[in-house]
């Protein structure tokens, strides 16, 4: 039985993690992230590599920090690639993704005169689907739909960077969709996604949509047992020297079998996609946040989007 079995999502099966049928949007877009922190390298990670085949365009973000400073930029939306592309779509420019194992074990690398690098990603944890959380757009008609997953992993590996080697060895997340449908009604969300540990992971998505309605996705991981939140707090502090930066969140989730959980996360190198992308028009930041609970610390993604700078959040909560 494959090893990537156990790592299936609920909803989901193993071809999932393989290239999907494009739909008929004229955004439909399938996209891989990955994103990690190296505590002892001190080096922030964000690889992002998407299609839109009926549009004939290709996209990519790479980004490295190096305690907090940017050493490596790239955000090319524009790639050209055909319509009918089909494995293509995980190796055009300088990075190249490979499906080890699906669910299981991914090959990322990159050749650019200024960075390479030859990284794997090992699953910790069985995926998480949106459809877990019962989200609308997971199982929308044909057109409106839109498919997403994500899961914490180890990455281990070697990158190269301006002629200097860095071994890296982090915990941390990928994540994939595919669709696009209903994110069109995407009005503004805050992502909170912290693997502490391979025993402490805390998952936050709080979604708003342009036609009132309102989510809230995520789980709470300790030990060996997952569970959906119930309940969510977010307070959010706005940077006052950086309009669009946040300067810290504080939070406190309630799963359903009624485990708690404070935290406070701030933001490390942030990534600004505000306008880059030419199917969406919201301001939509990137970061890789260094998060706090009683003293235990972690590094994981904190991720945000606003339409106006008057519909910027204090306070979320479900």
């Amino acid at each position: 039985m494959s090893e990537g079995m156990d790592f299936v999502p609920v909803g989901l099966d193993l071809a999932d993690d393989d290239i999907h049928i494009v739909g008929p949007e004229p955004w439909w877009r399938e996209a891989w992230y990955f994103e990690f922190f190296d505590p002892v390298a001190r080096v922030q990670f964000h690889a992002y590599q998407g299609v839109f085949p009926n549009a004939g365009r290709g996209d990519l973000t790479l980004y490295v920090f190096v305690d907090g400073r940017p050493r490596y930029e790239l955000m090319k939306m524009d790639y050209a690639i055909p319509n009918d592309i089909g494995q293509e779509r995980l190796c055009f420019g300088p990075l190249k993704l490979e499906m080890m194992e699906p669910f299981a074990r991914w090959r990322l690398r990159c050749d650019s005169p200024r960075l390479h690098f030859d990284l794997t990603f090992r699953a910790l944890h069985r995926a998480f689907s949106w459809a877990e959380a019962k989200l609308w757009m997971e199982e929308a008609a044909e057109g409106e739909r839109s498919r997403h997953f994500d899961q914490v992993g180890w990455y281990e590996g070697w990158m190269t960077l301006d002629g200097e080697e860095i071994p890296i060895a982090a915990l941390g997340m990928r994540d994939r969709m595919w669709g696009w449908g209903g994110r069109a009604l995407w009005h503004g969300y805050l992502v909170l996604w912290a693997p502490f540990s391979p025993s402490l992971v805390v998952n936050v998505a709080a979604m708003n949509f342009a036609d009132g309605r309102r989510h809230l996705c995520g789980y709470l991981h300790r030990e060996d047992e997952r569970a959906l939140l119930r309940s969510a707090r977010l307070v959010v502090t706005w940077n006052e020297r950086r309009w669009k930066s946040i300067e810290h969140v504080k939070a406190h989730v309630v799963d359903r079998r009624g485990r708690s959980l404070a935290f406070s996360v701030r933001p490390l190198g942030i990534i600004d996609t505000a306008h880059h992308w030419p199917h969406r028009f919201d301001h939509l930041l990137f970061s890789i946040g260094e998060y706090d609970s009683q003293g235990a610390k972690g590094y994981g993604c904190l991720t945000w989007s606003f339409v106006t700078a008057e519909e910027r959040p204090s306070v979320i909560e479900f």
